[in-house]
């Protein structure tokens, strides 16, 4: 660690000018952009968006996995075209697909919203034009330059980054000790206009080794590689009438449906409105993204009102086929207002109709999942609500494991959220939150408290604190969390203690209460102007827990 910081210490001045960034932007405005959560592993999710929407590293963004209430992330790394972000401690990572928010900043020269007029500049009076504009085509965008560049005439651009993922653990609790290793590689770039026709081409993948050994025991060893986007994308300009995209990818305008291997056509009209259809198989949210058994057709309407997202809706169907049988029939809708400013109101569903082939749920339509969310963020406080409704759908596909016929039938799980925020000092900021929940069983309520306290002995220094009592159906306790972070230089390390007390209830013995602790301590240490490392060192102790962690990530943005 003290020749780290001392590599970070004399790193410094070459980022000092990065670090400024923030004290000298240009003025600005905000608009609020869409991201999909494309990757999550262990506590990093990542976006299909990054610097391209004006995303900024120490941002929050918000996403909204189906079932549950928002979650809130800070972003950690950036390249042109995704981002990296940080789950909170103990928040189970959200599905792929899953849609997120940013509220991101525009220079002051960006284009305007649609229902905005630009001002007149004072332009001074100029000779007759000699020079005359070409023939317009009918395939030509529908807002494109009067002497715009040809696709084959722009530069063709590579942005991406590289990535590994190493953690090694060793837990000495019990009758017998276990090893865990993990090693991921991955790659993720993002490409426009190689072809010289301004289309995007995106690859995704993923390698992993994992290997345990028990002692006493067998060892395990098991070898996973994944494809998680393969795909190119032809008329992706915002102006573009017409758009195209083939491969492995996920639907911009249906993101929920998951990965799509196929094809899917977008219409976009001047009014906002885009109507488009889509083609292919499923393949399955397992790492080996097994595929080839699921295959079906969705389409949708999607309109926006204007670049600022004042209002937004989409409503989308889908019908798959399963080994060539029918299987699932779809619709989802999805919409967003913000009547003020600061105001923000969201909601989505899914429902599935189910024919006299099923004979689980019976005929009709029903409710499969539902996400109601309206939030109000001012200067100094804020509040929202989050309702959501999560069913098990009768599928033929084997989206989930076994589950009981009777869960399918009868199983729900309903959750009421309230969070808020108050900032009563510049340097301190305050989260509560309350969540009450229930399924076919049983119900229970979760309550926290998230302080933020900034410049706790200099500028660059934090510490953060937690407080909560979670009951979750099985186990029941109150817990706390502290951290405090700095910068040495260009770096950044960080050190944390986090403290668990649970009751599990369902036992053959009865009810036994249980503590389990953990101290925790980071680096993330910038090794280049393009690459990153993390060092991260974790000890967990307490009743029956005996584990020591170690993880790094290194990533090479290109």
């Amino acid at each position: 660690m003290a020749i780290a910081a001392l590599a970070c210490a004399a790193a410094a001045a070459a980022q000092q000018p990065a670090a400024q960034d923030a004290r000298q932007q240009d003025p600005a405005r905000e608009q609020t952009v869409v991201l999909t959560v494309v990757s999550a592993s262990d506590r990093s999710v990542y976006f299909d968006h990054g610097r391209d929407v004006g995303l900024r590293v120490g941002q929050f963004v918000r996403i909204f996995p189906p079932g549950a209430g928002e979650i809130e992330v800070e972003v950690r790394a950036l390249s042109q075209t995704s981002a990296r972000a940080e789950l909170p401690p103990g928040v189970p990572s959200p599905p792929v697909g899953t849609r997120a928010e940013a509220r991101c900043v525009l220079p002051a020269n960006a284009p305007v919203a649609s229902n905005q007029a630009p001002p007149k500049p004072n332009v001074p009076a100029h000779p007759p034009w000699t020079r005359r504009e070409d023939p317009r085509s009918s395939d030509q965008p529908l807002l494109v330059p009067t002497f715009g560049q040809r696709p084959d005439q722009r530069p063709a651009t590579l942005d991406g980054r590289f990535f590994a993922f190493g953690q090694y653990n060793m837990d000495r609790a019990g009758d017998s000790a276990t090893d865990y290793q993990l090693l991921r590689t991955g790659l993720r770039a993002d490409a426009t206009n190689w072809l010289g026709a301004g289309e995007r081409t995106r690859l995704a993948g993923e390698y992993d080794v994992r290997h345990v050994d028990v002692d006493g025991g067998d060892n395990v060893d098991n070898q996973n590689a994944r494809l998680d986007l393969a795909s190119v994308a032809f008329g992706t300009e915002a102006w573009a009438p017409t758009g195209y995209e083939f491969g492995r990818f996920f639907s911009p305008h249906l993101p929920e449906l998951g990965l799509v291997d196929g094809a899917e056509f977008v219409r976009r009209y001047r009014s906002g409105l885009r109507l488009g259809a889509g083609l292919g198989a499923y393949p399955r949210p397992f790492p080996a993204r097994d595929q080839g058994e699921d295959v079906g057709v969705h389409a949708f309407v999607d309109y926006t009102a204007d670049a600022a997202r004042s209002f937004a809706a989409a409503l989308g169907v889908q019908k798959t086929w399963h080994l060539g049988a029918p299987d699932r029939d779809l619709v989802l809708v999805r919409s967003e207002w913000r009547p003020a400013e600061r105001v923000f109101v969201l909601g989505s569903a899914k429902v599935d109709y189910y024919s006299g082939r099923d004979t689980i749920k019976g005929r009709g339509f029903d409710l499969t999942e539902l996400l109601l969310q309206a939030r109000w963020d001012g200067s100094w406080l804020g509040t929202g609500v989050t309702v959501s409704r999560f069913t098990w759908p009768e599928l033929q596909r084997r989206e989930y494991q076994i589950l009981p016929v009777e869960l399918v039938r009868d199983g729900y799980v309903e959750r009421l959220s309230w969070s808020g925020s108050l900032r009563p000092l510049d340097r301190l900021s305050l989260r509560p939150r309350l969540d009450w929940w229930r399924d076919q069983d049983r119900d229970g309520t979760s309550l926290g408290l998230d302080a933020d306290w900034r410049g706790l002995w200099n500028e660059t220094s934090a510490l953060s604190a937690a407080l909560f009592r979670n009951d979750g159906g099985y186990s029941q306790g109150p817990g706390a969390r502290l951290q405090v972070r700095d910068r040495i230089g260009a770096c950044s390390w960080r050190a944390g203690y986090r403290w668990y007390e649970y009751e599990l209830d369902a036992l053959v013995t009865g009810s036994e209460t249980y503590t389990r602790q953990s101290a925790e301590v980071g680096l993330s240490w910038p090794l280049g102007e393009r690459t990153d490392l993390d060092l991260s060192a974790e000890r967990w102790f307490g009743d029956r827990e005996d584990a020591t962690a170690l993880a790094f990530y290194l990533q090479w943005r290109f």
